[in-house]
């Protein structure tokens, strides 16, 4: 256990001040932004007057961030995880330590999962703030109503734990091949196809999807526990099996791959 701190430490220092980690509040931000403007542009017609507002802000930014930017955030920053090593050709003085393979990948899965995590947390501060905002200055609107925590939390929760098997696709993905646009270019298709195949019966076994349908059941009462046990849970499988497959490889397949 104490070979895992170690490299989780050395993960950590690897990403300060890095692209990966300013994204974490860039992203959340620039949807924020987008939506604050749309209120001013639409509000009136988006927010129906008389309405819940706050819920209908929630629906609005939970829908946009799991179905559209979540999977392409998830692409870019598990990407940017696996480009360290590879950038630099590290792996060999990786394997090299007195450590386990296995903690190396087991820490860069417990950094990505926390990222997106901790961009999730971000997001619904910043929804917190656009209501806020809009109680300011849009006052017919009706942000002066309670805010709903307790939904927010409930959405935003519930939707990390239904991408941590997209995670750990991209993680590995992202490991198992060292070509950056390689990496990117499934998760652009994966993102596409699940665009297409939202609202279709098939919505809850697609990866990619599955953040949107547990969103999407909590805001209109429709169930989600399927999607939720399988991106949950997948997951977990999925970080394993790529943990076991990365660590067995030869350092210089690992090198020299794509």
């Amino acid at each position: 256990m104490r070979a895992f701190f170690r490299a989780q430490t050395a993960e950590l220092l690897k990403i300060k001040r890095t692209l990966a980690l300013a994204l974490v509040f860039l992203a959340p931000l620039t949807l924020a932004f987008m939506e604050l403007a749309i209120g001013f542009q639409y509000g009136k017609r988006m927010y129906r007057v008389g309405g819940d507002a706050w819920m209908t802000l929630i629906e609005h930014i939970s829908m946009m961030w799991v179905l559209l930017l979540l999977p392409l955030f998830v692409t870019l920053e598990m990407g940017l995880l696996g480009a360290v090593e590879h950038n630099n050709k590290t792996w060999k003085l990786l394997y090299a330590l007195p450590l386990p393979r296995w903690s190396i990948y087991a820490a860069k899965q417990i950094i990505g999962m926390g990222i997106i995590g901790l961009s999730m947390a971000v997001l619904s501060v910043m929804t917190i703030g656009v209501g806020l905002i809009g109680r300011v200055l849009l006052p017919d609107l009706g942000f002066d109503a309670p805010i709903p925590f307790m939904a927010l939390l409930t959405n935003i929760c519930l939707s990390f734990l239904a991408a941590w098997l997209i995670i750990s696709i991209h993680l590995w993905v992202s490991l198992h091949w060292s070509n950056f646009v390689l990496a990117m270019g499934v998760g652009i298709v994966a993102t596409v196809f699940g665009i297409v195949v939202i609202g279709s019966e098939w919505e809850q076994f697609d990866p990619w999807t599955l953040p949107g349908v547990v969103s999407n059941g909590l805001i209109y009462a429709e169930p989600y526990t399927l999607a939720l046990s399988i991106g949950l849970l997948g997951g977990i499988l999925a970080a394993i099996a790529g943990c076991v497959e990365v660590s067995r490889r030869d350092v210089l397949n690992v090198v020299s791959n794509f």
